[in-house]
Parts: structure tokens; C-alpha cells; sequence
């Protein structure tokens, strides 16, 4: 989704270029951590359907910078932020930046928009009045460009901007899903027809309720790794599948997984309807295990598997997304363990799915820990009592609350600011 995307949206001043170049013979992945200050145009969240969803993403830019930029240091930053927007669009995904007025106001920037991009307008003093404005809004609408602002925007736009393309919904006074809920069918009255965008939720359950045919996008914090308000017992399928998972990442023999896999009718099923569905050996169907596994591959198989797992988990409004957030976390995981030169990457690619295996298996952390036979270090991290992979949990929380100062400082045993988000960005590229 993002392929050529990172050396365009992470693209730095000359001088900040310079700071972070990695010494000669060093590679790629063990770059120096440099103590130049973060550009904050890396941030990448992803946003939630109506349906429940992943739709899009929004690309972030540190609050400094946009107090702090003018002139053609703001114009470069919004080419580059133009660009990798324009590149998550190209792959059918939605994108959305919340960007001062002044800075889109060059009618240079005009080749850069495209369709499928939302811009969340922010007045500012720089940019001029209100017919001005109006015109900015046009030019934007007339590119494809989904524009919004918030009802209360200060100062307010003009009439001559007509209604937003979609509407920031203010957090309400109680952060409880009821209250998400009442604020969404509220806005619904006082502004019939106009999407809502719902930036803040404070959990999956206000996600989960605030989920409605008015909304075009919502994102919520999940946090490193929470336990749901009731938990329950793993289910015997989902059982076996993290003990395979678990077999297949401890490199057991052969005989011994092909066991596991036939020990389970349904996976068994699955695994051969995927190989066969997916024209593995286009001559004849594949119809044993062990013909399968041969093909298929550890690396390939155990990815297999922990999809089949997360897709056990319970129906819920936003259980697609919670999916793609697992898998992600894994991927981020182990690419960041390839980083630190981890010995066993798999391992982390475990702890990434653990994070969110509560939530979505409604078990505890204990279950969870349990269930995948993980080692000392990946239980004392996921419980938040220290421990060398602790500083795993540590980072993603800063990525998911898109917090640039701390990525800053907690990225540099994973090769840098830049290194750390290439990675979150592949990570969800495979989602």
C-alpha cells in the first residue's frame, strides 16, 4: 500500500538529512539513533469504517511544526504530505490530514491533490478572509478533495464555503460509550447529512457504539494491551491454533506439526480449501496435510495460522479492524526484533499478536500468555512489569497515539524515528 511512499512523506530538511545519515558500512536496519528533533510528518493512524472497517488512514504532522512552519518550509511539508496521501489513495484507502488553511494556499499545490484525500481545514490568522477561503474550498472540491471543518471552527468559515464534506465531532463532556453514542445521534439532528469523523474515542467499546451509517471514519485508543471488562475461557479451536502457532515458531519437526494440523478437521479443511483456492499446484488439488506444509512453508504457514486465529474472534461492530490491528502489531513486532537483531524474531511476532489477543478472544492476559507458551520476557511485558521487550510495548504505544516525541526518543535500538515508522507503515500495508 505504501510502496515508495516512506522516502516522500519521511523526507527531511537538507540540514536534518544530514544529522541522521547513518555512518559508512553501517546497515540500514542498525542506523545510529540520531538526536536530531523529529519532523513529525510520520504519523500514520488508522481509521474505522461505519461497517467496522479499516478505511483509511490519517497522516499526522507534530503540533510545533504547525505553529511553527511558514513560508516554503510549510509547502514542502504539505507537498510531502500530499504525496503519501496521494499513494494511500492509489490503493483504494481513504486519507485524511488536518492542515492549516495558509499552507494549501499556494495554487502550486493544486497538481498535488487528488481524489480520495479529506482535509480538515484549520483557520488561521496567516491565511486572509473569508473569500478567500471560499475560493481555497473550491479549488480543493474541484481536485476530488473532500473538505471539512468543525462546527465551531474560530475563526468561523464563511457562508460561501457552504457546508463541510464532513465534520469533526467533539469529544463529549464523559468519555463512556453511552455518551459517544448520544453525541453521534445528537449530530445527527443538529447536522442531517453531514459525515462525522470521530478522532478520539477513549476505547473499543465507544467505538463499537458510536459505529453509524453517519459516521465516515473513527478511530479509538486500544492502547498496547487491555483486557476486556469480562473475559471467558479460549475456545478449544482457538486453543489449538495458538499451540500451533507455537510449535511451528519453536521450529518443532515436521511429523510433529503436520500431527497438530491433522488433530484439527476444521484447520485441516481450511488449510487445504486456501492451498487449492489459491491454484497451489494448477495440474491437481492438493489433498493431504503433509503435501501442504511442504508447500506452503513455515514462515508462510505460521502467518496463515495466526490469520485463521484472529478470525475466531467474536462478532463485534469493529472486529475487522481489531483484526488487521493484530496482525499488524505482528508484523510491526517481528520487523522491529530483524532491527534489534533479535535471535528469534518469530518470537516477537507472537508477543505482537498477544497484545491484542484479549480483546479479541475476550480472555486475560494470564489465558493469553498461557496459551502461547511465551517466554518470561513476553510475559512480564505484556503485564507491564519491565523486562527486556517491555520497550516493544513501550513504542507501540507511542505509534498508536501517534506521540512523534516519544517515537522520537524510544525508536533508536530499532534503527531510528524513520526506521521505526517504515516499519509500522509495511506492517500495515500487509493488514
Amino acid at each position: 500500500m505504501f510502496s515508495a511512499l516512506l522516502d516522500r512523506f519521511r523526507r527531511k530538511p537538507a540540514a536534518a538529512r544530514a544529522a541522521q545519515t547513518a555512518p559508512a558500512g553501517t546497515a540500514p536496519l542498525a542506523t545510529a539513533h540520531s538526536a536530531a528533533p523529529c519532523t513529525g510528518t510520520g504519523a500514520q493512524r488508522p481509521l474505522v469504517s461505519a461497517q467496522g472497517k479499516l478505511a483509511a488512514f490519517e497522516f499526522q504532522i507534530d503540533a510545533a511544526l504547525l505553529q511553527r512552519l511558514r513560508g516554503p518550509a510549510a509547502v514542502a511539508s504539505a507537498v510531502n504530505l500530499l504525496g503519501a496521501m496521494r499513494l494511500c489513495c492509489s490503493q483504494g484507502l481513504g486519507a485524511l490530514a488536518a492542515l492549516p488553511a495558509s499552507w494549501l494556499a499556494p495554487a502550486a499545490l493544486d497538481a498535488h491533490f487528488a481524489p480520495g484525500m479529506h482535509l480538515l481545514l484549520r483557520a488561521d490568522a496567516l491565511f486572509g478572509d473569508g473569500p478567500a477561503m471560499s475560493l481555497l474550498v473550491s479549488r480543493l472540491r474541484r481536485a476530488g478533495v473532500r473538505v471539512g471543518w468543525a462546527a465551531q471552527s474560530t475563526p468561523p468559515m464563511p457562508p460561501g464555503a457552504g457546508r463541510p464534506d464532513f465534520m469533526p465531532l467533539t469529544p463529549p463532556a464523559e468519555a463512556s460509550a453511552a455518551a459517544w453514542q448520544q453525541a453521534v445521534e445528537a449530530a445527527v439532528q443538529r447536522w442531517p447529512g453531514v459525515p462525522l469523523l470521530l478522532l478520539d474515542l477513549p476505547s473499543v467499546d465507544a467505538l463499537d457504539a458510536a459505529l453509524d451509517p453517519a459516521v465516515l471514519w473513527a478511530a479509538c485508543s486500544i492502547g498496547g494491551c487491555g483486557e476486556p471488562r469480562r473475559t471467558q475461557a479460549l475456545p478449544p479451536q482457538a486453543q489449538r491454533a495458538l499451540q500451533l502457532l507455537n510449535r511451528l515458531l519453536n521450529d518443532e519437526d515436521h511429523a510433529t506439526v503436520v500431527d497438530a494440523i491433522k488433530a484439527d478437521a476444521a484447520l485441516s479443511v481450511r488449510l487445504l480449501q486456501y492451498l487449492n483456492s489459491a491454484g497451489a499446484l494448477p495440474e491437481r488439488e492438493l489433498d493431504s496435510i503433509e503435501q501442504a506444509v511442504m508447500l506452503l512453508g513455515r514462515d508462510a504457514l505460521y502467518r496463515w495460522v495466526a490469520q485463521m486465529l484472529v478470525r475466531m474472534s467474536p462478532s463485534r461492530p469493529c472486529a475487522h479492524a481489531l483484526q488487521a490491528d493484530a496482525l499488524a502489531r505482528a508484523r510491526l513486532f517481528e520487523r522491529l526484533a530483524r532491527a534489534a537483531q533479535q535471535p528469534n524474531p518469530g518470537a516477537l511476532y507472537l508477543l505482537g499478536l498477544a497484545t491484542m489477543l484479549p480483546l479479541l478472544l475476550q480472555c486475560n492476559i494470564d489465558t493469553a500468555v498461557e496459551a502461547l507458551r511465551l517466554p518470561q520476557s513476553a510475559a512480564q511485558a505484556l503485564r507491564g512489569q519491565g523486562g527486556p521487550w517491555l520497550p516493544y510495548l513501550q513504542l507501540l504505544q507511542a505509534l498508536q497515539a501517534a506521540d512523534l516525541r516519544a517515537i522520537e526518543i524510544l525508536a533508536g535500538p530499532f534503527g531510528g524515528s524513520d526506521q521505526v515508522l517504515a516499519c509500522w507503515a509495511e506492517a500495515w500495508r500487509k493488514a
